[in-house]
């Protein structure tokens, strides 16, 4: 394990949400790359690298991290499922190499919270994508939404008659999760608790056998309860 140099906290912790960082990616300069810009986001409390599975399967388990930042890559050593299975509270961040991008079978064995694409990394965009997965938001390239999107679509005739019931209440919530609204949002638009909102986000995500938001509205749109 490789430690990153902690930023001092001057910031208020009651205006911004400060997370705690483990990166376990396999490529040199880009392990150096997110080594060199973690301390200098102020959304970044600490930050830790990892280099073999078992070291970061060893600290997940004794110390709380927020957000785990994988390279499609490493996908096979530790898999992202188990890992999140293991730590439902961790958010999973994946930064994905051009041929993974490209390819349907490499994002349905990545079920992430969040992608990135390893040639429009920067300071900004992975600052940008950390403060979405702060907010319950789920960072994602543009191309990428609309390449799933597109795929989706395309494969909506193939697929076998499923009957998916959601209430009302959940219907309401799926088009909100279409729109790109966090939990924050969706609980202003249907004026109920955030709270209220996870617990239907989640019902809806169980329904429709979904591990994300963005899964859940590429699964909605092939079954023909959204547009």
């Amino acid at each position: 394990m490789t430690e990153i140099q902690e930023k001092p906290d001057t910031s208020d912790r009651t205006t911004e949400t400060r997370l705690a960082v483990a990166v376990h990616v396999e490529a040199e300069l880009l392990r150096l790359g997110l080594q060199a810009m973690l301390p200098k986001l102020t959304v970044v409390e600490s930050a830790a690298q990892f280099t073999h599975p078992a070291a970061l399967e060893g600290a997940l388990a004794e110390a709380r991290f927020d957000v785990l930042i994988l390279s499609s890559s490493h996908s096979a050593p530790a898999p992202v499922g188990r890992l999140r299975h293991a730590h439902p509270g961790l958010r999973t961040l994946v930064l994905l190499d051009p041929a993974d991008a490209e390819s349907d079978s490499a994002l349905a064995r990545l079920p992430a919270d969040g992608y990135l694409l390893r040639e429009e990394l920067t300071a900004a965009a992975l600052d940008r994508a950390l403060r979405q997965l702060a907010a319950d938001e789920m960072p994602m390239p543009l191309r990428l939404g609309r390449q799933l999107l597109s795929h989706a679509g395309e494969s909506a005739h193939l697929l076998p008659a499923r009957t998916v019931r959601l209430t009302a209440r959940e219907q309401e919530v799926l088009a909100h999760l279409v729109a790109g609204l966090s939990n924050k949002q969706i609980a202003r638009q249907l004026r109920i608790s955030e709270h209220g909102v996870k617990r239907l986000v989640s019902s809806v995500l169980l329904k429709l056998g979904a591990a994300n938001r963005t899964a859940a509205v590429v699964t909605a749109i092939k079954l023909g309860l959204i547009d």
